[in-house]
């Protein structure tokens, strides 16, 4: 009889349980499924302040995403520019995730997941307008380990910069890109309704 590890009894589990969703949230599942039996990384806290792209950050949110309340997927830190209040996340001002990653994944499951819940928190029109720029953004992203850090910042007039463990991969221009790739994690429909809240502390 075949060993079943225990990644793939929660792929089944979750193909049963949410076989009546949307093929985007499927996506969203098995990639963190596929995460479960990784090994995690030990990391310090995100810095409180920071200077990035000319502008000045302080951290307003911090926590940690985890797989069915137990399982650590990445730890997540939300910066803005220096004065500004959590009320104007999304707003046209300097704003920085950092994403530092407890388990490994792949490019394409990168990907495909930050995809899926991008189109859950724009409409087609806006992402078809954001297709060309989306692909450039996507094409930058590498294989993560455990321990690597994605940061994604955001400057007015500058653009949004995709590095990994401190080196810029990317830099895309417009406050429309930057407001719509970050409600992946801040939106209507994010990732996490409980991370997004953690980070905005509603």
């Amino acid at each position: 009889m075949p060993t079943v590890t225990r990644g793939t009894r929660l792929a089944s589990h979750l193909s049963m349980r949410y076989s009546h969703t949307t093929p985007s949230f499927l996506v969203i599942l098995g990639v963190l499924a596929f995460a479960i039996s990784l090994p995690a990384a030990t990391f310090a806290p995100s810095p409180s302040v920071l200077e990035e792209d000319g502008g000045n950050f302080v951290r307003v949110g911090q926590t940690t995403f985890r797989w069915k309340a137990v399982v650590k997927i990445y730890n997540i830190a939300l910066h803005l520019g220096a004065g500004q209040g959590r009320s104007e996340a999304l707003a046209d001002v300097p704003m920085r995730l950092e994403l530092v990653y407890h388990r490994a994944f792949s490019a394409s499951e990168i990907i495909k997941g930050g995809d899926a819940l991008l189109r859950r928190n724009v409409n087609g029109t806006m992402f078809d307008r954001l297709a060309p720029r989306l692909s450039k953004f996507n094409r930058a992203y590498v294989n993560v380990k455990p321990g690597d850090t994605y940061s994604i910042t955001y400057v007015p007039g500058r653009g949004t910069t995709l590095r990994l463990n401190g080196n810029a991969l990317a830099t895309i221009p417009g406050y429309d890109f930057a407001a719509s790739y970050f409600r992946i994690w801040l939106g209507e429909e994010p990732m996490s309704s409980s991370l997004r809240d953690n980070l905005l502390g509603r």
